[in-house]
């Protein structure tokens, strides 16, 4: 059963059974809800997040003959740990990776930018550059099919409807587009670049890291996720090392204390060539 099926059929069952609840034992009622409350805010982003690729995965089945659509796949990244891929679709004109994104509200955001931002209202939420977060998918991708040639994939960041895209620049390693153009976007390439033989080659392998079993595939994702909370958590403990040391984390040049807009910071005494910063704590 899918994740969309479970929570409707979850729902069905609380209209059925809560108004019978409240007549024999209203506070027994009283705790159900509040109990389901708390569970539906736990449980939320997973929702919004299933309904999203649910939605794309209905779109893409529209694409026709000529294209295989793969969904929620976990490839090995190389780094011990996999890269959660919401979809690729494969075809002769190309192999196209997409990340989704179920968001409301207005989105900033540059190419070069390592946070964009969400804007509901007054209120403000940073979310990770989801072009960024799209490479290592690519990346890990190329890596595992064996194939490393930039012509073959394309990166694609789909919004949903809800949202409304600020950009103010042309984006050039990815395209960032909303659900309903996605059909329209993936046909833009009807050029052949991949033959039969690699075709099937690229689909064999593809199909080899398919997670039909759904107790599997939730002992995968908790692995998943534990690995890149590991991962973070090195990340950093490396970080704070290098600046101590007063070395830039990322290119080993020396780092400055600087003053700007918003106070005090680290920076990397390469720049422009390396943008890192961080504030001093």
């Amino acid at each position: 059963m899918t994740t969309i099926s479970k929570w409707m059929l979850i729902t069905v069952i609380a209209i059925v059974f809560l108004p019978i609840l409240f007549i024999w034992t209203p506070v027994l009622f009283t705790l159900s809800v509040l109990t389901g409350i708390i569970i539906l805010k736990l449980k939320f982003p997973m929702i919004k997040g299933a309904v999203a690729e649910w939605r794309v995965n209905r779109i893409l089945s529209a694409l026709g003959p000529n294209y295989s659509i793969y969904h929620d796949l976990y490839v090995p990244n190389g780094d011990r740990g996999t890269a959660q891929v919401d979809h690729v679709v494969t075809s002769p004109y190309g192999i196209f990776v997409i990340e989704t994104k179920h968001f409301q509200g207005w989105i900033f955001g540059k190419e070069d930018q390592r946070y964009w931002t969400q804007v509901i209202y007054k209120r403000k939420e940073k979310m990770f550059n989801p072009i960024w977060q799209n490479y290592g998918h690519v990346q890990a991708l190329k890596n595992y099919i064996g194939n490393e040639d930039s012509a073959y994939f394309q990166s694609i960041i789909a919004f949903s409807s809800q949202s409304t895209l600020k950009f103010e620049d042309r984006f050039k390693s990815a395209r960032v587009i909303q659900f309903p153009q996605l059909i329209q976007v993936i046909k833009e390439w009807n050029i052949y670049r991949i033959s039969d033989f690699e075709l099937r080659e690229i689909n064999r392998k593809l199909e080899g890291i398919l997670i039909e079993d759904k107790k599997v595939k939730k002992i995968i994702r908790k692995q998943h996720v534990q690995t890149i909370q590991t991962n973070r958590k090195e990340k950093v403990r490396k970080e704070k090392e290098s600046i101590q040391r007063n070395t830039c984390p990322k290119c080993k040049s020396e780092l400055s204390l600087k003053t700007g807009k918003y106070g005090d910071f680290y920076g990397c005494s390469s720049f422009p060539k390396c943008r890192f910063t961080r504030e001093v704590s």
